[in-house]
């Protein structure tokens, strides 16, 4: 039941900015730390231990968004940041190393696939949504963890 609560917040705060991204390329910060904050209650009563290895891996990503848009100049927005949180504290430690790669993974295919279509236009001005594809990463991600529980 813990677990079915976290993923509905989450799914439903990644479904409603991820269209908002891909409709204006912002999304909901309001919306975003809600969904934070009630994960963040959920895993307080759950278990503090659990608590703290999400909150790890929050923190982590976001640190990890934080230097990758200060080494790409901006290559991701303050929203993909925010969402970043969300993402690491649904995933914790490992999960958010699968769910980064594999959300990267997809931007970078789409960036290839719209840098193709678009011919001309420079690396610069190619611009992407990309909390969609770290909400596909991060489900990716959860699937994995869940797979290798016992190995980690």
């Amino acid at each position: 039941m813990f677990i079915k609560l976290i993923l509905g917040i989450f799914i439903i705060v990644s479904l409603i900015n991820s269209y908002m991204d891909l409709r204006t390329m912002h999304i909901s910060i309001i919306i975003n730390y809600v969904g934070i904050g009630f994960c963040v209650v959920l895993y307080l009563l759950k278990s503090p231990k659990l608590f703290i290895n999400n909150l790890l891996g929050s923190l982590i990503l976001f640190l990890i968004f934080i230097l990758v848009r200060l080494i790409a100049h901006k290559g991701l927005g303050w929203g993909d940041i925010h969402y970043s949180l969300f993402c690491g504290l649904v995933s914790g430690v490992p999960g958010f190393i699968f769910s980064a790669l594999m959300a990267s993974f997809a931007g970078l295919l789409i960036f290839l696939i719209i840098k193709i279509r678009s011919g001309s236009k420079s690396i610069k001005e190619v611009r992407i949504p990309f909390v969609p594809m770290m909400f596909v990463g991060t489900c990716l991600g959860l699937i994995v963890n869940k797979l290798f529980e016992g190995i980690w």
